[in-house]
């Protein structure tokens, strides 16, 4: 019995299961009138004035006086200096505006900044709580990150 209606299925299964497509989508094609041209006639552009010529171009004008305004100095620079002492360690040395506390973030600067040079960072803050680090040497990804954690610490900025 179980295989007659088995039989069954198999054989009635396509007939029942055909789907039709259904009818394609009317629609209707719009229409569009084209706007009126105006028949006035075309407008000229406005002509821009042309500037004062001085009258007399003998007469010598005024010279234009250029202000040069010096770039501010840097107000507070923590810096860290990485030397290699005569026994071939590598030390760290700090400027007076750095505090105690944020001694070994420079000293981990220090191992991953290059060993045959004497290398400088040094944290120039700026005015929108931003910061630049300034390297006398060009220093590794690694030695930048370490800066990067040092000169947030000391500018507060984290």
């Amino acid at each position: 019995m179980r295989l007659a209606l088995l039989i069954f299925a198999l054989i009635a299964t396509p007939a029942l299961a055909r789907d039709l497509p259904p009818a394609p989508p009317t629609y209707e094609q719009p229409t569009f009138e084209r706007p009126t041209t105006p028949t006035t006639p075309p407008t000229t552009p406005p002509t821009t004035p042309t500037p004062q010529q001085p009258d007399d171009p003998d007469e010598p004008q005024e010279p234009r006086v250029v202000k040069a305004v010096p770039k501010p100095a840097p107000v507070s620079c923590p810096k860290v200096k990485c030397v290699t002492d005569e026994n071939g360690h590598r030390r760290a040395m700090f400027t007076a505006d750095v505090q105690p506390d944020m001694y070994y973030l420079g000293r981990n600067f220090c191992a991953t900044a290059p060993k045959d040079v004497e290398v400088t960072a040094c944290c120039l803050a700026k005015p929108d709580n931003t910061y630049q680090i300034l390297y006398n040497v060009q220093v590794s990804k690694k030695a930048h990150w370490k800066a990067k954690q040092f000169c947030t610490c000391v500018l507060e900025l984290d």
